[in-house]
């Protein structure tokens, strides 16, 4: 970078962090005294709760969503013609459908009659696992088709030439096809990932005590404003924005292999 491009990359710099600190400045001018941070300190139990939970739901339902991605991949690729209808007309209605559809019509209508009694007597919180389960399927939909489309951009000559040196259908997957694949969808993977975590606020229409959830009974409560939006914003800020990160590094290592 030369010295031309130094300055004007400075310049702008300060231009922006001028823009921000002025849109900051002339919103909380603007609202005077009627922010009262000590309501948020009063409920910062619940919200601290509630943001463990998202933070576990988020986990759980990003490694379910993987599991459910590679059987819809897998599904999507079998040799049995009716395995592959039956996971590309699934995958349509769920791209085709919201997520709230999925949760309100699969918890009321579908598990929780079957399997809600049994997880209750068990000990398992119902609403938390189905939910999770839910978000797991609609997500894993989603990466599957993902995973399908980085798979099938592989040229025909890889898969011949893994097959040449006498890899079966695993090792051609894991060896050779995956690596590749990989490299070319892990930016939609990460935006996948990100809208996961932020999707998991959903959960609260079917009853999930998480971090919205809570947020939301805070604000309306307590009538805050600020108080509760700008704690609900920095607290999945701070779940995605590692994931961003990760992805980041990740498309910078396999840049560098390739």
């Amino acid at each position: 970078m030369n010295r031309r491009q130094q300055t004007a990359n400075f310049l702008v710099a300060i231009a922006l962090a001028g823009s921000v600190a002025w849109i900051c400045i002339s919103v909380f001018s603007s609202l005077g005294g009627q922010t009262d941070w000590t309501k948020a300190w009063e409920y910062r139990g619940a919200l601290w709760t509630g943001w463990k939970i998202t933070l576990m739901i988020s986990l759980a339902a990003l490694f379910g969503s993987m599991i459910f991605g590679l059987l819809f991949l897998l599904g999507q690729r079998s040799s049995l013609p009716v395995v592959r209808w039956s996971c590309r007309a699934f995958l349509e209605f769920v791209r085709d459908t919201p997520l709230l559809v999925h949760l309100l019509f699969g918890y009321f209508v579908i598990f929780a009659p079957l399997i809600s009694r049994p997880l209750s007597e068990a000990g398992w919180n119902d609403k938390l696992l189905i939910g999770i389960l839910l978000l797991s399927i609609f997500e894993g939909a989603y990466l599957g088709e993902i995973l399908r489309g980085g798979v099938e951009s592989i040229p025909r000559a890889q898969w011949e030439s893994a097959r040449a040196v006498g890899f079966d259908r695993f090792q051609i997957y894991r060896y050779v096809i995956f690596p590749q694949a990989l490299r070319r969808v892990l930016p939609a993977v990460a935006g996948l990932f990100v809208s996961l975590i932020k999707d998991s606020s959903l959960l609260s229409v079917i009853g999930v005590t998480e971090y919205f959830y809570n947020t939301k009974n805070f604000i309306s409560r307590s009538y805050a404003g600020l108080e509760g939006y700008i704690p609900l914003a920095l607290g999945y800020l701070i779940l995605t924005l590692p994931v961003a990160w990760l992805s980041h590094v990740l498309e910078k290592r396999f840049r560098h292999e390739t």
